[in-house]
């Protein structure tokens, strides 16, 4: 497919010189061609600038930030410096599909190329010490007015996402400061403005165990989690009610106590405050019992056998 308007891919990098050609490779070999890749490097020390700077294709370029900025401060450098009015997100240790492009700019064209609309579809997941590869079926949000729909949950991943510099610029760019789930908070405010299509058919590759990222820092994967709730817990008691903002809560502390994070979960419980549903009121105690924390912040009892059975005396 060589028509279509130019579209600009842009990758963060940092140390990522053993897998930064498998990224590009599936980028320059997709089936539309009328793109530019800029590479963002984040003050890599290893060989991944000398290699893209190396790069025989014309069409690729780096820009090499003075000081470490994170993954969000790389991707709005490349958004600025963007010669298109579309921009793909892409990580530098995953792949696309070859018609990863191709398929996405047909519904931009349906679309009559209209900048309030944001992409983003299904994927694999590969786990090459396994020789597992599988489908991870992402929530499926679509349509007009998802702001609020993307409050409950977290949906797309950054490299299947690809969203008008408009909109971009719109939002005031991406937030610097979240530490992790960057592209939920980034969902979130381009649904603001725009109508979300989910494509279901796989279109990237997401690699398990690459390397150093955020996916793999326990602390940043809770932290993140944290600072979004909380930057947005407003619209969300608001919008999806007290019940959608205690959900996401339990969501944090049970991710807590899957990474065995127990010192989060002390620090987060108190966000946790006499909730009103019978069931969620078990599952916070049944937290608090795994991780052998007493519910000090609980303004009610569910009675003396549950209490006993989560081993647990009324006060």
């Amino acid at each position: 497919m060589n028509y279509g308007p130019l579209i600009s891919v842009v990758i963060p990098a940092f140390n990522r010189q053993d897998t930064i050609s498998y990224c590009l490779d599936s980028v320059l070999s997709q089936t539309y061609q009328n793109l530019e890749v800029i590479v963002v490097d984040d003050c890599s020390s290893d060989g991944t600038v000398s290699f893209v700077n190396g790069h025989p294709d014309g069409r690729v370029r780096c820009i090499v930030l003075e000081k470490k900025s994170g993954a969000q401060g790389a991707r709005n450098r490349g958004i600025r410096e963007a010669k298109s009015d579309w921009i793909a997100f892409h990580d530098s240790d995953d792949e696309w599909l070859p018609d990863k492009l191709e398929k996405q700019a047909r519904v931009l064209a349906n679309a009559d190329y209209d900048p309030w609309n944001f992409l983003y579809s299904n994927a694999y997941c590969l786990d090459k010490a396994r020789g597992d590869k599988r489908v991870i079926t992402l929530p499926v949000v679509e349509g007009e007015n998802q702001y609020s729909t993307l409050l409950r949950a977290p949906a797309p991943l950054f490299p299947t996402m690809l969203a008008s510099k408009k909109a971009l610029e719109k939002i005031g760019y991406l937030d610097e400061q979240v530490p992790s789930f960057q592209e939920w908070d980034t969902s979130i405010r381009l649904a603001k403005y725009c109508r979300v299509r989910h494509q279901k058919e796989p279109l990237m590759i997401y690699h398990i165990g690459s390397g150093d990222s955020i996916s793999g820092n326990r602390a940043k994967k809770v932290e993140g989690w944290h600072y979004i709730i909380t930057k947005y817990e407003n619209d969300t008691k608001s919008l999806c009610g007290e019940k959608a903002w205690l959900n996401l809560n339990l969501k944090l502390l049970e991710m807590c106590l899957e990474l065995g994070l127990k010192e989060y979960f002390d620090r987060y419980q108190s966000n946790v405050d006499a909730p009103s549903g019978y069931p969620l009121r078990l599952r916070y105690l049944m937290l608090c019992r795994k991780c052998r924390v007493r519910p000090e912040n609980m303004a009610y009892r569910l009675g003396r056998k549950i209490f006993w059975f989560l081993d647990f005396s009324e006060q």
